[in-house]
């Protein structure tokens, strides 16, 4: 595997948030993150970008701890569920600024501009910006840097249905160019033809994790069945042995 959690476990305090998460990827996949609210997903998701660090296990990428990575060349984006910002940069300085930083990427500012549709933003500060903007703007600065593996928290939350379209052209792209993408949604119709496995998350343990078709298989559903079904059958066997 080029990318692997290894028996992850975290506590808030008491809390046990990640109870001996385990799962793999290669490049050039989609992983799709799914479980309910509290599920432990987020902080998953942290543990992976390094802001927080966890009890019990490791964290690897092609075979390195991701903590013996320095700060400068951890190879790995981010999009966060919640938009951060310099609120005195404007849109497109925003953009300039991530692209200085990281200039060996081959997306360029003008072409995230166009993607989503920006252009009559581009000297708003982010306060005057909607939701769905300071969104598309996140995304943005995450695909502009340099990166092996990237992290999706909820992307496509205040987006509509052609910047939805268009975001998932991206990570797919991100895909063809042998990235790993790990995808956490709660829209299984949205990204399940766009994921090349799930790993399916509750109260902090992982229910399963592998191809659409074989979750489907080992819960007993037919090939026609979605990521929906075969979570909630997922979901419904582990509450039925509890």
């Amino acid at each position: 595997m080029d990318f692997e959690v290894q028996n992850i476990k975290y506590s808030y305090a008491d809390v046990q948030a990640l109870d001996n998460v385990s799962f793999g990827a290669m490049r050039g996949e989609i992983i799709g993150l799914v479980g309910a609210n509290g599920a432990g997903k987020s902080t998953l998701i942290k543990n992976i970008y390094r802001f927080l660090t966890p009890d019990h296990g490791k964290i690897l990428l092609d075979g390195k701890d991701i903590f013996s990575f320095s700060q400068w060349d951890y190879p790995v984006s981010y999009i966060p569920d919640t938009p951060v910002f310099y609120e005195e940069l404007s849109l497109l300085e925003h953009l300039q600024f991530t692209k200085a930083l990281y200039p060996r990427n081959d997306i360029s500012v003008k072409e995230m501009i166009e993607v989503f549709d920006l252009h009559k933003h581009q000297n708003k500060i982010p306060s005057a910006l909607s939701k769905g903007t300071r969104q598309k703007l996140m995304i943005a600065m995450a695909l502009l840097r340099d990166y092996e593996l990237l992290i999706a928290d909820e992307p496509f939350s205040g987006l509509d249905p052609t910047q939805i379209a268009a975001l998932k052209s991206l990570l797919i792209e991100q895909k063809k160019k042998q990235k790993i993408v790990i995808l956490s949604s709660h829209l299984l119709d949205v990204v399940e033809n766009i994921c090349d496995k799930f790993v399916i998350i509750k109260s902090g343990k992982c229910l399963a994790h592998g191809s659409k078709q074989s979750l489907l298989k080992d819960v007993g559903l037919s090939d026609d069945g979605t990521m929906e079904d075969a979570y909630l059958r997922l979901v419904k066997q582990d509450d039925t042995s509890s």
